[in-house]
């Protein structure tokens, strides 16, 4: 009875969201729920709610590559590079999306999170081949599977050290299927084109534009793009070569920024604005994101959560695993900004029953997966950015095809385990 009445805020949550309701009115509605129900003090409701903008506002990585890559957006870098592409694929569009696709995996394997690489390959993508759904998806599929089995990643740490097994050695057991999902999730790409075609806004005129400039041009325009896109995907590997810490988010965007005034027709004014604007969007989305996570924070101290999570070890064995599949699926989805937290809740039922770190990793992909359905997951605000759309656009364009990925990682880890 406790649970029926502790999840109540939350239900009403995620109706008001399928309604297409503010996410900042459907949260405060159930986060008033929350107080009323659990008794919670003003004075606690009120630092929390605090806490929660402060927190968000504190991811400062998925910041500064947002400004950055709006910028060499604005000078007609990303632009640049895409007809570069375009012209030596020969036309074929979706190999492109393909490439790109695996880039943001690799970016995201490599860092241990995804919404900052985002920040940079999804206008790449949106000008290469417009808000096509299957290649939106694809990135999430890959930037969810990409941080919940890096070795870098809180996550991938949770999930071996559940299981009291090294790091490095789970991550390892992992890779096979990683790598089969960011192949998985390349091809849907790939099919996502053919079938479409090309939805890039204005996409004729662009080319014609393009047309009058030579590949030496394009070139030199594109190479701040390129720049930054190496810098994203490969900093920590080429300080590891020339071993001194030299590429970080700071020298990303200020060396950016020198390529972008030397080689774009930008002007120093105009490139610094361009840094500016770029940074409004998800400065604006992560206030909002923290405000809505206060609210989920208070339906927390409820136990909600706690008592979902608690459900995975009431099931015959033989089906503990996919029912935890689905439970940490469902937490992250109102609790998306936050996947480590969530896994924290399921591991320990499974840590209990001296379950393999593959199935701790199963987990951790599913909620990973949970979390790319999620209004407060950073990486699903970067899609939304990238690709101009709303984020429930995102959130309707992945769902179909997320649930499909999570049906396939059931199957795979019924079998496996």
């Amino acid at each position: 009875m406790s649970l029926l009445i502790n999840i109540i805020p939350l239900v009403v949550i995620l109706a008001l969201l399928f309604k297409k309701q503010h996410m900042l009115f459907a949260g405060l509605v159930g986060g008033i729920l929350a107080v009323l129900i659990g008794g919670l003090e003003m004075s606690k409701a009120t630092q929390m709610f605090v806490d929660g903008i402060t927190n968000m506002l504190g991811i400062t990585v998925p910041i500064i590559y947002a400004a950055s890559a709006a910028m060499v957006s604005k000078a007609g870098s990303i632009e640049s590079l895409v007809e570069l592409a375009r012209r030596s694929l020969k036309g074929k569009i979706g190999i492109l999306a393909g490439i790109i696709v695996l880039i943001q995996g690799f970016a995201t394997y490599m860092a241990g999170m995804g919404a900052g690489n985002t920040m940079v390959t999804a206008p790449l993508a949106a000008a290469a081949v417009g808000a096509i759904p299957e290649v939106i998806v694809a990135m999430a599929i890959v930037s969810a599977v990409g941080f919940t089995t890096s070795p870098a990643s809180t996550e991938t740490v949770l999930a071996a050290e559940s299981a009291g097994r090294d790091v490095i050695a789970h991550a390892a057991a992992m890779r096979p299927y990683t790598i089969a999902f960011y192949l998985l999730a390349a091809g849907l790409a790939i099919y996502g084109v053919y079938k479409r075609g090309v939805l890039t806004k204005d996409n004729g005129k662009e080319e014609d534009k393009d047309d009058g400039k030579s590949n030496g041009t394009l070139l030199k325009q594109s190479i701040p793009a390129i720049a930054l896109l190496v810098m994203v995907v490969g900093g920590s590997k080429l300080n590891s070569l020339i071993g001194i810490n030299l590429f970080s988010p700071a020298t990303a965007v200020i060396f950016t920024s020198i390529l972008t005034v030397l080689l774009t027709p930008l002007t120093i004014d105009e490139t610094c604005e361009s840094l500016i604007d770029g940074s409004r969007f998800i400065l604006t989305t992560l206030f909002a994101v923290g405000m809505f996570l206060s609210f989920i924070n208070m339906i927390g101290e409820l136990g909600t959560f706690e008592q979902i999570a608690a459900l995975a070890s009431n099931v015959p064995e033989a089906i503990i695993l996919p029912v935890a599949m689905i439970i940490a699926f469902l937490i992250a989805i109102p609790s998306g900004a936050f996947a480590a937290g969530v896994l924290t809740l399921i591991l320990p039922t499974l840590s209990a029953l001296g379950l393999p770190s593959e199935a701790m990793g199963f987990v951790a992909i599913a909620t990973g997966l949970g979390t790319q359905v999620s209004p407060v997951q950073i990486n699903v605000a970067a899609l939304a950015k990238g690709f101009e759309i709303d984020i429930i656009d995102v959130i309707k364009g992945n769902l179909k095809y997320i649930l499909g990925a999570l049906t396939l990682l059931i199957i795979i880890a019924v079998i496996v385990i």
